[in-house]
């Protein structure tokens, strides 16, 4: 039976990868060609001003360098570099010059006058200057007037290569800026949005009572994870230009989405003690480095960018780990356990990819197509898709564990005859009542035969009365008290606020009803006996329910008499 489980399991399990591969494709499939039409649209329509140029890097001097092939080694805080050239022919309505820059102050001269500056007002209060586009309106674009851009570089290992420079109209920037960047930033937009939303959806789930902690870690990489696409992959750039802002959101959520991540792995993927553990050290240590570098950056010691090499090293430890991790998940678990491990492996190799691409692209090769834009964004998804699927494949096991544990904690609880509570649940129903302000009585009542050809309440035909009659008991006692059914035909009732009158009235009222039962079985004689107790009779609480009994005894005992 078991194998037969763990196959339909497994024909389960593959079904739904295969219908959430071919969904997952379709998908993209279909958002990858709306992105294309789109691209038609936005077409780019700019020239390229890389060649013929002369850099000036501090004391070193380069003659006729075209921009976009050349390199130099890393530069730091306090570089001077110069570039000199003459404009080109422009035969373009309202030109504009556009370069990206990172981490340095602009100045820019047409025709030895200066006509742009960017990044010093912010250098001198020690911000951050950021990185982002530099546009640049040509007021005179005659054909060789003279051009020169002034950098000053302001963070430590900012950069080994220049990005292009182009000359576009105005009226053309803004297409420009967003061409090839549509499907990442499109992509960005879906996982932020289906993060931020089931974000807000979940905790509402979470105060419910509902288990979504899990999901709840997986929306919140979502959410942070798209926001730092946007601003990593300069879409966010087009819209707002402030770009030291924009630099700040850009690591700030870089290392949310690590810490998000890290929050995943430990609730989705650490299974073992010692796993978890690890990942609570590697959180710990994180969040220490995270406080501290907000603290430095808020300060002006040291910016976010310029950390970025513990961060690095944080990206190294934590790949590594759960490598080893996931592998061994995928090796050792059972099948429905190793859907989130092949997942969170598929993952990690877009993880892989964009920590290796991100500074590549930053300070290495700037100007390479290839590593522009990331598919970090497909991978979570494709996470994402893997986790949910085991999220589902586990609630009816789950909600039928629960159903059954909840279901065998009221059996112990309960008579099965009656329904009542037994004698263990009373003990903790007076237990959580003892310290009650109110007061509350409790009233004993046994039923027994009355008669020589009455059955005796525990053969077949007794049974029958005794339910009947316990019938009898909830319907004069339910709406105002907790009923318990005890050995020997015993039948306990504890309620608050009620008074002796209404007792006595009560018991009346049974013993009428009970009058009603022996008329539908005429040669059955039945007679009641009742105690009743109070709280403030008695000195302590483990007194009430032996007072009680026995005024219930000695009622029985002058009913024999």
């Amino acid at each position: 039976m078991r194998q037969i489980k763990e196959n339909y399991s497994r024909h389960k399990l593959l079904r739904y990868g295969v219908f959430s591969v071919l969904a997952l494709g379709s998908f993209f499939s279909l958002f990858y060609w709306g992105i294309r039409k789109l691209e038609q649209i936005v077409v780019f329509d700019a020239k390229q001003f890389n060649a013929g140029w002369t850099v000036t890097i501090d004391d070193a001097h380069f003659e006729n360098v075209n921009l976009s092939g050349f390199s130099f080694p890393v530069v730091s805080k306090g570089t001077r570099i110069v570039l000199e050239n003459v404009l080109p022919k422009i035969d373009i309505s309202n030109p504009v010059l556009r370069l990206y820059t990172l981490y340095c102050t602009v100045d820019f001269y047409l025709d030895s006058e200066i006509v742009y500056s960017y990044g010093h007002d912010l250098a001198a209060k020690n911000k951050n200057v950021g990185c982002g586009d530099q546009i640049i309106y040509l007021t005179k674009y005659e054909e060789n007037t003279p051009v020169k851009f002034v950098f000053f570089v302001t963070e430590n290992n900012s950069f080994t290569s220049f990005q292009p420079l182009w000359i576009e109209s105005a009226e053309k920037t803004f297409s420009n800026m967003l061409s090839g960047r549509l499907f990442v930033m499109f992509s960005s937009i879906f996982i932020f949005v289906l993060g931020i939303t089931s974000s807000i959806v979940l905790i509402v789930f979470i105060f419910l009572g509902k288990p979504v902690a899990k999901i709840l870690s997986l929306s919140q990489t979502l959410f942070w994870l798209g926001i730092f696409e946007l601003y990593s992959n300069r879409c966010m750039s087009v819209f707002f230009f402030n770009h030291s802002l924009n630099t700040w959101i850009e690591y700030f959520s870089l290392y949310c989405t690590n810490f998000a991540v890290l929050s995943l792995f430990y609730t989705v993927m650490a299974h073992r003690r010692i796993e978890k553990r690890i990942v609570l050290w590697i959180m710990y240590a994180f969040a220490v480095y995270f406080a501290l570098i907000l603290l430095l950056d808020f300060s002006g010691i040291l910016h976010l960018p310029s950390a970025r090499h513990i961060q690095f090293t944080f990206f190294f430890i934590e790949i590594i780990f759960a490598l080893y991790v996931c592998i061994r998940n995928v090796l050792l678990l059972f099948w429905q356990e190793r859907l989130p491990a092949i997942g969170f492996l598929f993952l990690l190799f877009f993880i892989i990819v964009d920590v290796v691409r991100y500074p590549v692209q930053k300070y290495l090769m700037l100007n390479i197509p290839i590593m522009q834009g990331s598919l970090l964004s497909f991978g979570v998804l494709v996470f994402a898709t893997a986790l949910v699927e085991s999220y589902l494949l586990q609630i009816k096991p789950d909600s039928e564990k629960k159903a059954m544990k909840i279901l065998s904690e009221k059996h112990i609880r309960l008579d099965y005859q009656t329904g009542f509570l037994n004698a263990f649940a009373l003990d903790e129903h007076l237990e959580s009542i003892e310290n009650a302000e109110n007061d509350y009585i409790v009233i004993m009542i046994m039923l027994s035969p009355a008669g020589r050809d009455t059955p005796d309440l525990f053969s077949l035909d007794g049974t029958d009365f005794l339910v009947a009659f316990s019938k009898c008991v909830k319907k004069v006692f339910e709406k105002k008290s907790k009923i318990a059914y005890l050995e020997n035909a015993e039948f306990c009732v504890v309620a608050a606020n009620l008074r002796k009158e209404d007792e006595h009235r009560m018991i009346v009222m049974l013993g009428e009803l009970l009058f009603t039962e022996i008329q539908k079985h005429p040669r059955y004689q039945y007679s009641m006996s009742s105690g009743a107790a109070l709280r403030s009779e008695v000195d302590h609480s483990s007194h009430v329910l032996p007072l009680a009994k026995e005024r219930m005894k000695a009622q029985k005992e002058g009913l024999r008499s």
